[in-house]
C-alpha cells in the first residue's frame, strides 16, 4: 500500500548553503564573510591556488573597510606600501598636482590606497577559509552544468575532490570575464574591447631616487607618452599602451621594442633591469543582470573595465561582500528578496554608471591629443591642489567611498 503522506521523490540535503565559483580576491573574501556569518560555503576555483593572477595591486579605503571587517586589512597593510597621495603629471611638464589622502580623514579609518599584489590578499583570504569550520575551498575544480531545481542550485563539477554533483541554496558566479556561471545563465555581457592593450613592466630600479617628485601612484599625461608608474612591495610597475601601429603581441613582447619602453622613463637603463613582463587585452562590459533566481555574479563575472584607477578588484569586492551581508539576514530569517534585487541594479548601476565612466574619463584625460582640452584638464588638476573642498569631493571619488553612498 502507498504512503498517503508521502509528496514525491525525497530531494537529496544540501551540500551547503552558497556555492561560490571563483576562488579569486572577490570569491574568496565573499565566502568568507559567509562563513565567518555561518554559513556553510564551498568554493570552487578552477586554478591551482599558487597561479593567481597579480594583475591588480590598487585597495581602496572601502576595500581595506571591507577587509579589516575579515581579519584581512592589518596583515595585508603590513605586508603592502602606503600611498598617502597620487599625482597627475605630464610628460614634458612633470608634477601638476599631489592629491593627499589625508583630507578622507574624517570619511574612513583608512585615509591611503594600499599598493599589494591581488594575490597577496587572496592567499590570506583562502588560509582563513582552511581555518573555518564552515567553509570549502576547491582548487582544481573545474564547473560544468548548472541546473536550479527545486529551490536550489545543482552544480555539475567535473575535477578535484569535490567532483560530481553538488547542491547549495544559492550559488555566486565570482568566475572572472569569462564566467562559466554567467555563460550558463545566458546571461548576456556587452561593451567594448579597448584598441590599445596594456604593457606592464615590472622593475626593482627605485624609481623614487631617479625620479625624486614622483608619489607612489602617478598618472602621466601625453598623446603619445602617456603611462602610469606605481610602486609596489616587489618593486615599480610601469604602465604603457600599446596601440594597434606595434603590431602583434609578440611584436609587442620583442625584447627590443620591450627595452625602447622601457628607457622612456629610465633612459640609461638596460634589459637586466627589467624583472618581468606582461600584455594584457582591456575592456569595458557589463552583465546584462547580476541576479537570476538565487545566483548572481560578482567581480569579473558581472563587469570589467580598465585599470585607470584600480576600481575593478575593488568594485568585485564590495560586489561580493555587499551580497553576503543580505545572504546572511535572509539566512537568520529575514525576508531580503526585494533587498536582492536593489542590490544586483545598485551594483549594476555603479558598474556602469561609477565604475566605467571613472575608468574611461581617466583614460581619455591622460591620452588627449587636442592641446585646447588638455591645457584645460592641467588647470582642472591644478585647481584641485588649492581647493580643499573641491579635492575632498574628488578624493571621496577616486577613492571609491562615494560609490558606496545612497
Amino acid at each position: 500500500m502507498s504512503d498517503p503522506t508521502a509528496t514525491g521523490p525525497a530531494v537529496p540535503p544540501l551540500d551547503a548553503d552558497v556555492i561560490v565559483v571563483g576562488g579569486g580576491p572577490v570569491g574568496a573574501t565573499t565566502a568568507l564573510k559567509l562563513a565567518r556569518g555561518g554559513m556553510r560555503v564551498i568554493v570552487l576555483e578552477q586554478r591551482e591556488a599558487t597561479g593567481l593572477e597579480e594583475r591588480a595591486t590598487t585597495f581602496h579605503p572601502p576595500t581595506l573597510e571591507m577587509l579589516d571587517d575579515l581579519g584581512l586589512a592589518e596583515p595585508l597593510i603590513e605586508r603592502g606600501v602606503r600611498a598617502d597621495s597620487y599625482q597627475f603629471r605630464d610628460a614634458k611638464l612633470g608634477k601638476i598636482v599631489d592629491l593627499r589622502f589625508d583630507i578622507l580623514s574624517g570619511d574612513t579609518r583608512f585615509p591611503f590606497r594600499l599598493q599589494c599584489e591581488q594575490s597577496v590578499m587572496t592567499r590570506m583570504a583562502i588560509a582563513a577559509l582552511d581555518e573555518e569550520p564552515l567553509a570549502e575551498y576547491h582548487p582544481n575544480s573545474r564547473v560544468g552544468t548548472i541546473r536550479r531545481i527545486d529551490g536550489h542550485v545543482e552544480v555539475d563539477v567535473q575535477s578535484g575532490p569535490r567532483r560530481g554533483t553538488i547542491r547549495a541554496a544559492h550559488l555566486v558566479g565570482a568566475d572572472g570575464m569569462r564566467s562559466t556561471v554567467r555563460e550558463q545563465l545566458g546571461i548576456g555581457f556587452h561593451g567594448h574591447t579597448y584598441p590599445e592593450r596594456f604593457l606592464v613592466i615590472s622593475t626593482q630600479v627605485p624609481l623614487q631616487e631617479e625620479l625624486p617628485d614622483i608619489a607612489y601612484v602617478n598618472y602621466i599625461a601625453d598623446p603619445v607618452d602617456w603611462h602610469v608608474l606605481m610602486r609596489n612591495p616587489s618593486g615599480w610597475r610601469i604602465l604603457f599602451p600599446a596601440p594597434p601601429s606595434w603590431g602583434s603581441d609578440e611584436d609587442v613582447l620583442a625584447p627590443d621594442n620591450v627595452l625602447r619602453q622601457f628607457r622612456r622613463v629610465l633612459p640609461d637603463r638596460d634589459a637586466d633591469a627589467i624583472d618581468w613582463v606582461t600584455l594584457y587585452e582591456v575592456h569595458r562590459k557589463v552583465a546584462d543582470r547580476l541576479r537570476d533566481g538565487s545566483t548572481y555574479l560578482v567581480g569579473d563575472a558581472a563587469h570589467v573595465n580598465n585599470p585607470m584607477g584600480g576600481m575593478g578588484m575593488n568594485s568585485g569586492v564590495h560586489d561580493g561582500y555587499l551580497l553576503a551581508e543580505i545572504l546572511l539576514r535572509g539566512h537568520a530569517g529575514e525576508e531580503v528578496d526585494a533587498d536582492l534585487d536593489r542590490w544586483a541594479e545598485r551594483r549594476r548601476a555603479v558598474a556602469l554608471d561609477f565604475v566605467g565612466k571613472e575608468t574611461e574619463g581617466n583614460w581619455s584625460a591622460l591620452r588627449d591629443d587636442d592641446e585646447q582640452r588638455r591645457a584645460a584638464q592641467r588647470a582642472a588638476w591644478e585647481a584641485l591642489g588649492a581647493d580643499d573642498e573641491a579635492r575632498h569631493e574628488f578624493l571621496l571619488t577616486s577613492s571609491m567611498l562615494s560609490s558606496l553612498r545612497g
